[in-house]
């Protein structure tokens, strides 16, 4: 080593702020923001080997958080909505560009980029799984055109225990180990180097190990799957998804307590601090910028809440159609009565060889609601006659409404558990976008101008159909089913559906808004689904006339909803999701009574204000209401 030399620290990179996507004023920040970051460097040794090009250095700090809508008049606003709507997909689209709007050139681009991957592994164990790629710090070569990128490496396991661990970097190397002491322990040691070489140089050792790296810098991460696209071009892509569900380690035999910790632990959504790093080429003394786009995707449900036994069966109308959707879905029309949990037939007769449930109904001998006799199955058979063509029939009671009542309201409790929101809820999205221009200015990179845009949230036009690729199961109805199979079958449609997410919008330049906007059913399916949950004695249960006003309903919508039995926005909500339900049934029992002329049925059809009709307007009124309310944009948009 020549005298004077000496081991020199690299030295962190002097960020510059050169745009931002928050006002600097008065008033609370953006929900969301971009800022963009700049750093040239002046040392001849770092780019001499660009004679005719500069490098830059660009930092992108994004901060995500979930969407949340503006405060509106009742019965519409955030306060209907909850605090947050999460985030479950992020997309931030980078692009250079000449100022002078040249096209036709493939400079400048973009000659690294990190992070590249964040990815999960999961090992032979179940929920024992392996996060790759969480970078704590970057290291730029002295030659300026290398990225080398230091990682952790966490692992997961489904024993309970303790463990430690420690981590050392040394230049663009990271080794970490740790220690376990659990019924199974695991040692995990990663090391990963991400270098982008434009040429290779010989150096003496010395003078190596001075200028291995010349620049550093800290990153910020929030611990998410992360792939990027098109590094060596003008373009630039991220894309972020939610950490996969893990499978819980705890087996309990109280199903209840098993979906408790499902709610806590299900993904939910991306929040926190992301940066991006990315060396750009740019021609000498040539003016250029930067365009930055980010893109949400959020899913707005209505999360199921504890399960409890306090609703008491009154035998109204909206428990009405509970039990007729529960019955429906349990047990659909086609079902052998060997199946039911209930032994309806003890003895069958000669006649009924193989009885099928025909249809379900609720039977009374009152002519009220409250005095039903129970679940009337229909059932039907074929006869063991030689003429193909003759069926046998018999009505036979089912349940008691009590019984019945408690598996309605564990049933949907379980449903509404298992269910991923992408599946109960609609997609939401939102777009940023940040202009930042650059200018040399005697040799020196500055700033010239920036812009900024952002449009509020609006709905996306994707199905879940688009999500669902089939081949996983839904809810299980088989009461034998274990509780550890049924977390398995959950987690893994979650997990299915979530990576069916993830595909879709990482590969999509633009997302298609929906026309209807926040007019569209599903949309108003949502609040609907909201208001009918609300408790009866909570505030924002407006009384019948104050959520009429809200609403906008006409004099003859009042009294049609009136006659239905509302006396509140919950019963509201409640009489609009019974509505087709109720059409659907009054349809098939004057299908059944042209059928079976000759016999007296024990059901009758149910006397409901509500027709299809009116319930399409009805709808109609309260989404555009509730489009004009969430529909404007945000603050500081």
């Amino acid at each position: 080593m020549a005298e004077g030399d000496e081991i020199l620290a690299p030295l962190e990179i002097p960020w510059k702020l050169a745009s931002t996507t928050l006002p600097f004023g008065p008033g609370d920040p953006d929900q969301t923001s971009i800022s963009l970051f700049f750093f040239e460097p002046d040392e001849d040794a770092l780019t001499s080997k660009f004679p005719d090009e500069e490098l830059v250095y660009i930092k992108v700090a994004v901060s995500i958080s979930p969407a949340s809508f503006p405060p509106g008049h009742p019965p519409f606003g955030g306060e209907f909505l909850g605090e947050g709507v999460p985030c479950y997909h992020m997309l931030l689209d980078l692009e250079v560009r000449r100022k002078s709007g040249e096209t036709g050139t493939i400079r400048p681009y973009f000659h690294a980029a990190a992070p590249l991957k964040r990815r999960m592994l999961q090992s032979g164990i179940v929920g024992n799984e392996t996060y790759e790629g969480e970078a704590s710090g970057q290291f730029m070569g002295k030659s300026g055109s290398e990225m080398h990128e230091a990682l952790n490496s966490e692992s997961r396991t489904t024993s309970v225990g303790v463990s430690a661990g420690v981590g050392v970097g040394i230049g663009p190397v990271s080794i970490g180990a740790s220690g376990s002491l659990r019924t199974t322990s695991t040692d995990v040691t990663s090391n990963r180097a991400v270098t982008q070489n434009v040429d290779t140089t010989t150096r003496e050792a010395s003078e190596e190990r001075r200028q291995l790296v010349s620049h550093s810098t800290k990153v910020e991460n929030i611990l998410t799957l992360l792939n990027a696209k098109y590094v060596g071009t003008p373009f630039l892509s991220f894309s972020l998804s939610p950490r996969p569900l893990q499978l819980l380690s705890l087996d309990p035999n109280d199903p209840n307590l098993w979906f408790t910790q499902l709610l806590q632990r299900r993904s939910s959504g991306i929040e926190g601090l992301q940066e991006f790093t990315a060396v750009l080429v740019v021609p000498r003394d040539q003016d250029f910028c930067v365009d930055t786009r980010l893109r949400r995707v959020c899913v707005l449900d209505v999360p199921p809440g504890p399960l409890t036994y306090d609703e008491f069966y009154t035998g109204s109308l909206p428990q009405f159609v509970r039990v007729l959707n529960y019955l429906d879905r349990t047990y659909p029309v086609g079902t052998p009565v060997e199946e039911l949990d209930v032994d309806v037939l003890p003895n069958p007769p000669p006649e009924f060889p193989r009885a099928l449930v025909e249809f379900w109904a609720l039977a009374s001998f009152r002519g009220t609601f409250d005095s039903y006799l129970g679940a009337i199955a229909g059932i039907i058979s074929s006869s063991p006659d030689q003429f193909v063509t003759t069926v046998k029939t018999m009505d036979v009671i089912y349940k008691h409404p009590l019984e019945l009542w408690l598996d309605v309201l564990r049933d949907e409790y379980e449903r509404a558990v298992e269910r991923s929101p992408l599946e109960r809820g609609i997609f939401l999205g939102d777009e940023r976008v940040l202009d930042t221009c650059f200018a040399f200015t005697e040799g020196n990179l500055s700033m010239s101008n920036s812009s900024s845009s952002a449009t509020p949230l609006t709905p996306l036009n994707i199905h879940p159909g688009d999500i669902d690729i089939g081949g996983v199961k839904g809810v299980s109805v088989d009461p034998a089913t274990s509780v550890r199979a049924r977390a398995i079958e959950t987690v893994t449609r979650w997990n299915a559906l979530d990576g069916q997410l993830a595909n879709i919008l990482s590969n999509r330049r633009t997302f298609p808004k929906n026309k209807g906007g926040f007019n569209d059913p599903r949309a108003v399916g949502i609040l609907i689904d909201l208001w009918s949950k609300i408790p009866a004695n909570d505030p924002l249960n407006l009384s019948f006339d104050n959520a009429a006003k809200g609403l906008g309903l006409s004099a003859e919508q009042r009294r049609m909803l009136k006659r239905a039995g509302a006396t509140d926005l919950r019963s509201i909500a409640r009489i609009l999701q019974s509505a087709p339900r109720i059409t659907d049934y009054n349809e098939t029992i004057a299908r059944l009574q042209k059928v079976r002329r000759k016999q007296k049925l024990p059901i009758k059809s149910v006397a409901f204000p509500v027709s299809r009709e009116n319930h399409s307007k009805l709808l109609d009124a309260i989404g555009t209401r509730f489009a004009k309310s969430v529909g404007r944009k945000l603050p500081n948009e």
